[in-house]
């Protein structure tokens, strides 16, 4: 801004800089001889200098690099991609155009205020005047290329200048989508992480308790199993003689610990085999008490030191498990606002 002798006029939400990525899908990066890992081919660093050419027609300052703070080519990630920053400079400005009476002089309502011209559409009128020197401003910036239809006429000559020469289709008409910077996708992949983490932890406590409620509903199982081994060494002593029973008696107790003897036997076989799948899930949650411990401490450290960062990829994890999945069309876009 110095250099180019630019005003800037900061407010709440006033726009410091803007960026572009200029890109397309692996496919054509592949058909011109790119791999990932291996030097980057004279035929992709051709494309992306095309691109830069036309980036610096487009929003570089009277055509030059003057407002252009960085344009890096990235063939570290999973695609190739131009990311290039750089500061909306422009040296006109917008001004409203107001009704001048017969005498030339601007007209104004009963308040007293200058009234605005309208067009034959009932909108109103502004003209662009230069400016002393050049300015920063954003909105000037991309109204003086066409406001809303802005983004869509840039796709267009990017599109006649580059992408027929390539054979690429151009990109979604109409598109809303948006790019992240690489901080942003990193950012997102750790609380991804993170929520992800979060949800393992809460399993495998409640894997925790699933185990420990087993073995005391084990142990209560054996305890009631106490009494069987009881008139077990009590019909054995019936049978030696030694217990002073009659015959009658002696049946009758002979009937009642076959019929529970049975029953026992059945539920014991059920509670061997539900403590053997317990007692696995058991170890398996053990095992994973040393790597939940780290992870305990690494979310109580977030949540000391970064709370909102933590309450943040809780909802990104809520949002993305409730988002319906539907499936993604392959296409040659080439260019994202």
């Amino acid at each position: 801004m110095q250099t180019l002798n630019a005003t800037f006029r900061e407010k709440k939400k006033s726009v410091a800089f803007e960026g572009m990525i200029i890109t397309s899908d692996t496919e054509f990066f592949e058909w011109l001889g790119w791999k990932k890992g291996e030097e980057t081919p004279y035929a992709v660093m051709e494309f992306f200098n095309r691109c830069y050419e036309f980036a610096l027609q487009s929003i570089g300052y009277k055509g030059t690099d003057k407002n252009i703070l960085s344009a890096v080519i990235h063939v570290d990630e999973k695609t190739p991609h131009l990311q290039l920053y750089y500061i909306p400079i422009v040296d006109t400005a917008k001004k409203k155009v107001y009704e001048k009476g017969a005498d030339g002089k601007v007209k104004r309502n009963e308040k007293g205020s200058p009234i605005q011209k309208k067009d034959e559409h009932g909108k109103s009128v502004y003209e662009y005047v230069s400016l002393e020197q050049p300015k920063l401003c954003s909105s000037d910036f991309w109204s003086e290329r066409g406001g809303q239809l802005s983004y869509g006429n840039l796709q267009d000559s990017f599109n006649e200048q580059i992408g027929i020469r390539y054979g690429l289709d151009r990109g979604e008409v109409g598109s809303n989508k948006k790019h992240t910077t690489k901080y942003q996708w990193q950012k997102a992949q750790q609380e991804a992480e993170l929520a992800s983490l979060e949800q393992e932890k809460v399993h495998a406590e409640e894997i925790i308790e699933q185990a420990q409620t087993a073995v005391e509903t084990r142990d209560k199982a054996l305890e009631e199993m106490k009494p069987l081994q009881e008139y077990l060494d009590a019909f054995k002593e019936a049978m030696s003689g030694n217990l002073p029973l009659s015959p009658t008696k002696l049946r009758k107790m002979i009937v009642g610990l076959t019929t529970e003897y049975k029953r026992l036997k059945e539920e014991k076989k059920i509670t061997d085999k539900d403590r053997e799948n317990l007692f696995s899930e058991l170890q398996k949650a053990e095992r994973r008490i040393p790597e939940l411990e780290k992870h305990k401490e690494f979310l109580l450290f977030l949540t000391e030191y970064a709370p909102d960062k933590l309450e943040e990829a809780k909802r990104t994890a809520t949002e993305r498990k409730n988002a319906p999945k539907s499936p993604v069309k392959s296409s040659k876009n080439w260019w994202s606002k």
